[in-house]
């Protein structure tokens, strides 16, 4: 008689952990932005997909080795907010434990009537970004919609700039009055290096031009932010050109792909070291969220402890948000702090109750 309380017991701690915990997965749900833009096409020509804020996909008609014909259901989520990726809970950590800084994420898929689409080996998809990309950032992937642990890719990200130079050319050759708006794609690594080159040989080739092309061709060299003067071209001094050549530019950034589910692009955050911290809980739970908050990068690591194992390894650079909350009895609680380098390793942490709002505000504000 008394193993069979003992069993009841142990079954009644289990069910009201799996509760507990399955509560805490519904205030993460509630949580989330709505990010999503779906559509459905029939693929029969290369075709352009575009998400609700801005995110393009270029798809060939023969992208997929197991479509039969039917409609195709395309799902796009698009993250590139920092208060987006922490409300979603998108750490940025490589499955290496390195510490990432992202410019955005994005989710990708494809189904036919309910079937997973399967890319064709050596066939990809291009992907533009409406955004602004960090330096020396990369292509990492995931394929698990609940742990983030991303991985490195081969792939590069591309970039569309002004080609200034062929411009120039093109205007030489027709003398003409307007300008065509050439463009060039080139690897991000190789970016800084390029524009150098071409302001430096855009500059050589305006020492040469003479005044009928300034005069034909005005529109152009003013919105480079020139000014024509005694029939030569001058822009505050010679030194200011390389400058000044891509103030104007519109850069587009994109990548191929063959990969569905997740994609991120981010660089390498170094941080200072790694510490222990330990955490002081005034209420029972099962299960607690962690959210590390970077407040001097986009960088954002979401882990969870319990009331038995309540302290963590977190990296540690400049200045960070930790938010911490579960969930009793159909309430939600919470607490925070700040941590840097300079900081204790052992925290008394007082869970008060709030709201899903309220909550929601404090994992965003610095």
């Amino acid at each position: 008689m008394k193993n069979y309380l003992y069993l009841l017991f142990g079954l009644f701690l289990i069910s009201c952990e799996k509760e507990k915990t399955s509560d805490l997965a519904k205030i993460e749900s509630q949580l989330k932005t709505d990010n999503l833009y779906t559509s459905e096409f029939i693929l029969k020509n290369d075709t352009l997909l575009k998400g609700k804020l801005g995110t393009e996909i270029a798809i060939p008609f023969d992208l997929f080795d197991n479509y039969t014909n039917g409609k195709i259901k395309f799902e796009l989520k698009e993250y590139f907010t920092k208060e987006d990726m922490i409300l979603n809970g998108l750490s940025t950590i490589t499955d290496k434990d390195e510490l990432l800084e992202s410019s955005g994420m994005i989710y990708i898929n494809f189904t036919e009537e309910g079937k997973q689409l399967n890319i064709k080996k050596g066939r990809k998809y291009t992907a533009k970004f409406p955004n602004t990309i960090l330096e020396k950032s990369n292509i990492y992937t995931n394929d698990n919609d609940s742990i983030f642990k991303w991985k490195l890719e081969d792939e590069k990200i591309k970039i569309s700039i002004p080609d200034f130079i062929k411009e120039l050319e093109y205007l030489k050759k027709n003398n003409v009055d307007s300008f065509k708006s050439f463009l060039k794609e080139v690897s991000i690594d190789s970016l800084n290096i390029i524009k150098e080159k071409d302001s430096i040989t855009f500059y050589e080739i305006l020492k040469q031009q003479d005044t009928k092309l300034f005069n034909n061709n005005k529109s152009f060299y003013l919105n480079l932010g020139y000014q024509i003067k005694n029939g030569r071209l001058i822009q505050n001094g010679e030194d200011t050109i390389i400058e000044n050549l891509y103030n104007n530019e519109n850069e587009i950034y994109s990548l191929t792909s063959g990969s569905l589910n997740w994609i991120n692009i981010d660089r390498i955050k170094e941080f200072e070291f790694e510490k222990k911290i330990n955490f002081n809980i005034n209420i029972k739970c099962s299960q607690f969220s962690v959210n590390i908050i970077y407040l001097e990068s986009n960088s954002c690591i979401k882990q969870y402890i319990n009331y038995n194992s309540n302290s963590l390894n977190i990296k540690i650079l400049g200045k960070m948000k930790v938010v911490i909350y579960t969930n009793n009895d159909q309430k939600i609680y919470y607490d925070s702090f700040y941590l840097d380098k300079n900081s204790k390793i052992n925290f008394d942490i007082k869970l008060k109750e709030t709201t899903l709002d309220q909550l929601k505000t404090m994992l965003v504000s610095q």
